[in-house]
């Protein structure tokens, strides 16, 4: 649910700049989680326990934890931006403490007794892992073959779940195994295993996974060999499995956002300490009209990403029944854009960007280089887990029915009021969460009204223009799409169109927070809609326009570059960089 205030509404994220606070300067060695040794742990792929003790003393954890059940998770930014500061630091502790969210999600989606309990192993700051994937079975859930057979006072659990981050680490996993050997889509059931429950001899464990990005996780294999716990361990309804999955899935998208955002902090700065410093006989890549251009559009492709992050979690305060499409456009444009991102600043960058270690920075922090190839590895992983980008398009195109759908055309007010900064957002309604949209999103639906409001002859030429592109192309894309045959297997054609469906949602993002937020903006690119219209001239280049502009990469770039001299994080997002 969300209202808005009258005011600046800060108070909410205080939570986070005393996270922020907690954690220290990362180039400082004696941090919480320092730059130097986050790369070093990593180079000897080295489980962060130092790190991950103190976030866990400091309570990251009752966060997790719906207020409703005693934690202090209310408004989902706030654990969001959280996980931002901590990947931006390290993203190996963030997706190793952060799994406990993942791990948890199912009770709060499910409700009933079993919240209680979890809300309990949660708050003793143990993992809590989940246990969806297995060997050789791909993205498709439904063929899991791990069995849970349930009895009047307990569950046996056998088969195995491979690869699972915190497997061999974590206190209990909620475990999707089958139930009903008859198939179909109530054969699965979820099973909270708690291992001092069970008999730890019915537990055993494959060997660590060795990974290109996230080295130092704990990602391994797990095998229950008819591992035993109370019929209380059932995650809601036997039978019910997957629908929960599949629902918990939709909020889990748009937490992974804070993963993609710290990677992609870590990478703006690096970029910019390094533009900033003479660079052999060639001066500084600051006073190259090239490297500029691409500064800016890395900027820009950041500044889409943090769109994407805000309208995701947002959306799932305001419009939790549309999170079946959303959460799959976010979760495929996000990490896509980040991965572009760090192509362009790997290519600008040259040979430093390859830098492994704390060595070759020169004037820069050691560990520079070092913690720019690390952020580039592990920020893959993103565009994997909770549904890799296959998945995500699938679910897109399936949605495209839905979104043709006549209806009324949204209210702009509505769609935008949970975007200001001054809302207030109570705690995430789940029950509402459905496995399909009726009318898909009304901020896609929302895109003319967008573009019109966005044309008030105040806004850049520059911007209003690549808005004008983005709504041609989203008119396009539905007539596209009613002519699209429907069929079980999607053809190639059709993920094109979902790929272009994302691009245009993230366009209407960018408007979005724009038209919500433009007086909340905090300094440099808070002065002018350059921000505005280097996102959306990017957004319609991907979609076939001309490249960013010059003069609109620079613009964006200068504010960005006063941004980071002043010491602060590049950031749309006022209120969690305001100090008290």
């Amino acid at each position: 649910m969300t209202s808005v205030a009258t005011g600046t509404y800060a108070g909410a994220l205080a939570p986070v700049r005393a996270f922020d606070a907690f954690l220290g300067d990362p180039a400082d060695d004696d941090a919480v989680v320092s730059t130097r040794r986050s790369v070093l742990l990593d180079e000897a792929s080295a489980f962060p326990d130092d790190e991950i003790a103190a976030v866990t003393a400091f309570g990251l954890q009752r966060w997790y934890i719906p207020a409703a059940h005693g934690g202090m998770l209310d408004d989902a930014l706030v654990p969001l931006l959280m996980i931002r500061h901590l990947a931006r630091r390290d993203f190996t502790v963030a997706a190793a403490h952060g799994k406990t969210f993942l791990g948890a999600i199912c009770a709060w989606v499910a409700d009933g007794p079993i919240v209680t309990r979890m809300a309990g192993l949660v708050d003793t700051g143990r993992p809590v892992s989940w246990g969806l994937t297995e060997r050789g079975r791909g993205s498709d859930l439904s063929r899991s073959a791990t069995t849970a057979q349930i009895g009047p006072g307990s569950v046996r659990v056998d088969g195995g779940k491979w690869p699972i981050n915190n497997a061999v680490r974590c206190r209990a996993m909620t475990v999707l195994a089958r139930s009903d050997e008859r198939g179909g889509p109530r054969s699965l059931s979820l099973v909270l295993v708690d291992k001092e429950e069970a008999d730890p001899a019915t537990i055993g464990y494959e060997p660590k996974v060795s990974s290109h990005g996230l080295r130092g996780a704990n990602l391994a294999g797990i095998r229950f060999e008819g591992s035993v716990v109370g019929a209380d361990a059932v995650v809601g309804p036997e039978g019910h499995g997957l629908e929960i999955v599949l629902k918990s899935l939709q909020l889990t998208r748009p937490f992974t956002t804070g993963l993609s955002m710290g990677a992609v902090d870590r990478a703006l700065q690096t970029a910019l300490d390094a533009a900033a410093v003479p660079d052999g006989p060639g001066g500084r890549l600051l006073d190259s009209p090239t490297a500029r251009r691409s500064l800016g559009i890395a900027v820009a492709d950041a500044l889409l990403v943090e769109c994407l992050m805000l309208v995701g979690v947002r959306s799932a305060h305001a419009f939790p029944g549309e999170m079946a499409l959303v959460s799959a456009l976010v979760k495929f444009l996000g990490p896509d854009t980040a991965d572009l991102l760090f192509r362009d600043l790997t290519r600008l960058l040259g040979a430093r960007a390859l830098v492994v270690g704390t060595d070759h920075a020169g004037s820069l922090h050691p560990s520079a280089f070092g913690a720019f190839q690390k952020a580039a590895r592990d920020s893959r992983v993103v565009g994997i887990f909770d549904g890799n980008s296959v998945v995500n398009l699938n679910m897109i195109v399936n949605e495209l029915p839905n979104q043709l759908r006549p209806a009324e055309p949204p209210d702009l007010a509505e769609v935008l009021a949970p975007l200001r900064a001054d809302a207030r957002h109570d705690a995430i309604d789940t029950t509402a969460l459905r496995l399909v949209t009726r009318h898909g999103s009304r901020l896609l639906r929302s895109v003319p009204a967008l573009v019109d409001a966005v044309d008030d002859g105040r806004t850049s030429r520059a911007a209003v223009d690549a808005a004008r592109r983005i709504g041609d192309e989203y008119a396009a894309l539905l007539a596209e799409a009613e002519d699209l045959p429907r069929q079980s297997q999607p053809d190639p054609l059709a993920f094109h169109l979902a790929e272009r469906f994302a691009l245009v949602f993230g366009g209407a993002c960018a408007l979005a927070v724009h038209l919500a937020r433009s007086r909340a903006i905090p300094g440099p690119l808070g002065e002018s809609d350059a921000w505005l219209a280097a996102v959306l001239q990017r957004v319609a280049n991907r979609l076939g326009a001309d490249p960013v502009q010059a003069p609109v990469a620079d613009a964006v770039l200068d504010a960005a570059v006063r941004v980071h001299e002043a010491g602060e994080t590049v950031t749309l997002l006022g209120s969690w960089t305001e100090r008290s």
